[in-house]
């Protein structure tokens, strides 16, 4: 799981550094209103799907060996 978290944070971080130096340097002619929409769209998935991994991570992450205080066996 933090292989997934990892990797869509190195995404968004090319997505966004790609983004920045096209409207600096104009590489690509982009219609920047619709893709600024688009971008915080994407971003707000990103950020829920983030935010959900890394709670069912934690909820995963117990070590094997340890015993839950209250079971009784």
């Amino acid at each position: 799981m933090k292989h997934i978290i990892t990797f869509l944070f190195i995404v968004s971080l090319l997505v966004v550094g790609f983004v920045s130096l096209n409207y600096m340097w104009g590489w690509v002619e982009v219609d920047y209103t619709q893709l600024v929409k688009v971008a915080i769209s994407v971003f707000v998935v990103i950020f829920i799907a983030t935010g959900l991994a890394m709670v069912f991570s934690a909820a995963y992450a117990r070590p094997k060996n340890q015993q839950d205080v209250g079971k009784k066996d």
